[in-house]
């Protein structure tokens, strides 16, 4: 190779020094890293009332059972911060699955907060029974997917039943499907008042066909009786305090397994452009020992 030749590949070869040198101490990342994370093999699948009647200001201090609700879900995922909260929600008419179970319980909590009753006259009638189908089909997913997870199932309402001319379905399949779980209560056999809209109570509350104020009441008998078909504890809630609803959920047995996760921090991966330079390095040191020797030739 001519002189000149030597000079470019010896600037190319700098060049590509510098260059690289550069991106090892920048420390490029990408993809995660796979940690083991220690949870407990519980699922518990929120099932939550949000008909009108969760309004009903008859909770503890006048307070509304929706809020009464939501200091309970905070409590228990607080009280338990290793399993998979999911949750589906039933009105009137629209029954949805609001989060696939997840250990983000930042994002449950956030749901949580989010939590709002349908409006007045949503629905033509309610059946505590509407998310029975939903419930059953997410539970054996979860187990089809899962079959070394346990699910235990809370149903949160008020029991109360305004639609008509319909029976209610049986929740029996759900035994065989949840490992326990708990049926919450909210309101008074004496009912609440139910506010026409929760962001302006200037416009008063619901009226029955009278013209008096509608009220809702707990009915504690059909909350008591799917709670039987599921094996489940009933908790009627008649306190702010939701230590009844914590004790209740420590027992719950749960085993901690081992899983893998991709959810560490992104990997370095400064490693794969170390190679190159280490071998750029030692052709440049190379170079200065070939020039340095072919100097001591001409010298002697």
């Amino acid at each position: 190779m001519s002189a000149m030749g030597w000079q470019i590949l010896t600037l190319v070869r700098r060049g590509l020094i510098v260059l690289l040198t550069v991106v090892v101490l920048v420390r490029p990342t990408w993809g995660a890293a796979p940690t083991e994370m220690r949870t407990a093999d519980l699922d518990i699948l929120v099932v939550v009332d949000r008909t009108r009647s969760m309004v009903a200001e008859d909770g503890p201090g006048g307070e509304a059972r929706m809020t009464q609700l939501k200091r309970d879900l905070k409590a228990l995922s607080a009280a338990l911060p290793s399993v998979r909260f999911g949750a589906i929600t039933f009105g009137g008419e629209v029954v949805r699955t609001e989060m696939p179970f997840t250990y983000d319980t930042t994002a449950f909590n956030a749901w949580v907060d989010g939590l709002y009753a349908e409006r007045a006259f949503d629905g033509s009638g309610s059946m505590v029974d509407a998310p029975r189908d939903q419930v059953i089909e997410a539970l054996e997913r979860d187990q089809e997917r899962f079959p070394e997870r346990r699910r235990i199932v809370v149903f949160a309402s008020d029991g109360e039943n305004t639609r008509e001319g319909v029976d209610q379905e049986s929740f029996a399949e759900v035994d065989d499907l949840s490992a326990g779980g708990v049926v919450l209560g909210y309101g008074t056999e004496e009912g609440g008042r139910m506010p026409w809209d929760d962001e302006r109570p200037q416009d008063g509350y619901l009226k029955d066909s009278d013209g008096q104020d509608a009220r809702s009441r707990i009915d504690l008998a059909n909350l008591r009786g799917i709670a039987g078909q599921m094996g489940l504890q009933t908790i009627r809630r008649t306190t702010k305090d939701p230590k009844e609803v914590v004790t209740e959920a420590s027992t719950w047995d749960s085993e901690m397994l081992t899983e893998k996760t991709s959810a560490g921090g992104e990997v370095s991966r400064a490693w794969i452009f170390g190679f190159p330079l280490l071998a750029l390095l030692l052709w440049e040191l190379w170079g200065h020992r070939r020039r340095a020797h072919e100097a001591e030739e001409v010298l002697s």
